[in-house]
């Protein structure tokens, strides 16, 4: 990966209208978690890596609408920081899964060390960052990655299942606070920006990036971004023996064992 700049693509609004040039057609591709719902290929449709992450329960069903996405893409490896989603996708990835991991033992020691301080994890765009630094990357351009700052969480409308597995409120919610931290995110691509073995880029007007990285150049090559023909527009209905019907009946359920335990 020496030789080849590693692009981190997120799923906020601004992956929707990146300045053509700025990603090359030969640079190292990560997408994240459900980017198989884009209503366009913003990227193109190779994807060097897939980073996995979100709520275990209902990787099942990530995995299976990615699986029934496959003729769309060229998957050629995807990747986890949690056990529970590495378990989910070996079903229909197996071969593909390549470990997460870090560079060396001292960014894996900050980083822990990071988490301990706020207790929340680093959301998924950052866990790729990591990763994308572990494969050697010199350079990096994170792209769609907006930490949550847009009126907008996605550029993409989200489906039934999704909303009620997920909330009503998902789109316009922000960043889920009793999960990740915002500061944390920042402090660990500090940590990354302080080394002598990486440079960080931009490709979007994300405000809470400015300091912490540079514009991408725009080389003048023409833009990646696709039509695409009927994206899925909700998570598929069953993985296996598993239906989703059945998680949303299991999570209503916990979440009113939830209001009774607080009420009595």
């Amino acid at each position: 990966m020496m030789d080849r700049r590693v692009v981190v693509a997120g799923n906020g609004p601004s992956i929707a209208s990146l300045e053509p040039g700025c990603i090359q057609a030969d640079d190292f591709i990560i997408r994240i978690n459900n980017f198989f719902f884009e209503p366009r290929f913003f990227l193109g449709q190779r994807v060097d890596l897939a980073f996995m992450a979100g709520d275990p329960r209902v990787a099942p069903f990530m995995f299976e609408t990615l699986h029934q996405c496959r003729a769309d893409y060229d998957l050629r490896a995807w990747s986890s920081h949690n056990p529970r989603v590495v378990r989910a996708g070996q079903r229909r990835f197996g071969a593909l899964y390549q470990p997460m991991r870090y560079r060396d033992s001292e960014i894996e020691a900050e980083v822990k060390t990071l988490i301990a301080r706020y207790n929340r994890s680093p959301t998924t765009g950052v866990y790729a960052v990591l990763m994308a630094h572990a494969i050697g990357a010199q350079e990096i351009i994170m792209a769609g990655l907006d930490l949550y700052s847009t009126p907008q969480r996605y550029p993409y409308e989200l489906g039934p299942h999704y909303r009620a597995l997920m909330g009503q409120d998902l789109a316009a919610r922000g960043i889920d606070s009793h999960l990740h931290h915002p500061q944390l995110d920042l402090d660990i691509l500090k940590v990354l920006k302080t080394r002598d073995d990486v440079r960080l880029l931009r490709a979007c007007d994300t405000p809470a990036l400015k300091d912490l990285t540079d514009w991408a150049p725009v080389q003048g090559t023409p833009s990646l971004d696709q039509p695409r023909h009927s994206p899925p527009t909700d998570w598929a209905a069953r993985s296996g023996f598993y239906s989703i019907e059945l998680l949303k009946v299991l999570r209503r359920g916990s979440a009113l064992l939830r209001q009774i335990r607080k009420e009595s």
